[in-house]
């Protein structure tokens, strides 16, 4: 079960905070977070499903709207500086994303075959790319405070535009269609399937002779047998075999990757590296003074968008960007913590990629020794892995998606 429009309220909720209120907004906003917590249960009762049931994000959203401290918010008060609040819409962007991700698998097998198709498919890709960046550029804005649907199809194309992601993109959308093929019985309608960025892990919408399948980029690696899962789950029958496939894939640090690499692109605005409970910039200075002698140049520093379950961190190597996970942005997170992962990123931007018999190795043995010299990395690496595992709780059995419904 997903709750529809909860990480929204999430997203806007931590603005608000980081942004601070205005005296007049107080109550409004108090009224606001009581209200959903409120419905949230609610919800959940009706369904005969406690809120820590929820899938991973739904639950992390619920959870930080329940542990607001509201007797003791962030009142900006007259005189007091603020910050601008992200919010900007781009219209179509959705459409234009949509238009992609079906020509991408209408057009599969010339993509696959014609160098001049695809080049052509790249440049009209960056295009729009860039036509989003001018938009952006021409309201003083940045593609970073784009409105969550527009944000998340603009980092897609960049995605795809970037390395052999589009590469990738294509074999997954073969082995989808080979999936589709071998399909028994076979299936009633066409299928088309859409790999494309979403907050869910597929979506189907069954038309008259057609079945959509959306499916989240975050499964561009992975193989037939997940693939032929996510097939069956969607379109045809759920089974507790196939789900529990499909979930512990999507916590996989493949699909975590992935996911981080498409956001990265558009992280939240550099100058907001303080969050609700951590600042970002006071992390790297403690972590460059401790283990790097203060030498390390220092990276643009955000927080993703997003909850996350599996990956806390990630190193954008052709933005320079450390991106942190907002789900460690809380009180509860002790500091040392946020340095370990601070620590861990800073290690990639120091040792790179190596690759050792046609492999990539992130993390090589000569990052791994370093990394175990971060003083408290037994207390820090046991903190990170209990909260993975707490995270991830019930949810892996309510991954299974529903026609019209989100998995």
């Amino acid at each position: 079960m997903r709750i529809k429009g909860l990480v929204r309220v999430f997203n806007h909720a931590r603005f608000q905070l980081q942004a601070g209120l205005k005296p007049e907004e107080v109550e409004l906003f108090r009224k606001q977070v009581k209200t959903v917590v409120r419905e949230v249960e609610e919800i959940c009762r009706k369904h005969g499903v406690a809120p820590d049931q929820l899938p991973a994000p739904s639950r992390m959203a619920y959870l930080f709207l329940k542990e607001i401290d509201l007797d003791d918010l962030p009142v900006i008060r007259d005189g007091e500086p603020t910050r601008e609040r992200p919010t900007f819409r781009i219209r179509n962007v959705v459409k234009i994303g949509d238009y992609f991700a079906e020509r991408l698998w209408q057009q599969l097998g010339m993509l696959t075959t014609s160098p001049d198709a695809r080049a052509r498919l790249e440049q009209e890709m960056d295009n729009q790319v860039s036509a989003i960046e001018r938009v952006c550029a021409l309201h003083d804005k940045e593609p970073s405070i784009l409105e969550a649907p527009s944000r998340q199809v603009y980092c897609w194309l960049k995605f795809l535009c970037s390395g052999d992601n589009l590469t990738l993109h294509l074999e997954a959308l073969q082995c989808a269609k080979d999936v589709v093929g071998e399909h028994y019985p076979p299936l009633d309608r066409t299928v088309f399937v859409h790999l494309i960025s979403l907050n869910a892990l597929w979506r189907t919408r069954r038309y008259r002779n057609v079945i959509l399948l959306k499916v989240n980029e975050g499964f561009q690696n992975a193989g037939r047998k997940v693939w032929r899962a996510i097939i069956q789950s969607a379109v045809s029958h759920r089974d507790l075999a196939a789900t529990r496939l499909i979930g512990e894939y999507a916590e996989s640090d493949d699909f975590s990757e992935v996911l981080s690499e498409i956001e990265s692109f558009a992280a939240l605005p550099a100058r907001l590296p303080r969050g609700r409970a951590h600042d970002l910039d006071e992390s790297f200075e403690r972590v460059n003074t401790a283990y790097f002698g203060g030498r390390m140049p220092k990276p643009t520093l955000v927080w993703n968008c997003t909850p996350t379950v599996q990956k806390f961190g990630h190193y954008q190597p052709s933005r320079d960007t450390v991106m942190i996970s907002v789900s460690l942005d809380d009180l509860k997170v002790p500091a040392h913590v946020i340095d370990f992962v601070m620590y861990h990123e800073l290690l990639h931007k120091k040792h790179g990629v190596i690759t050792v018999n046609e492999r990539r190795l992130a993390h090589n043995p000569s990052f791994r020794a370093e990394e175990r010299q971060f003083a408290k990395y037994n207390e820090s690496r046991r903190y990170i892995d209990e909260l993975a595992l707490s995270q991830r709780g019930l949810s892996r059995l309510m991954r299974a998606g529903l026609d019209d419904t989100a998995a």
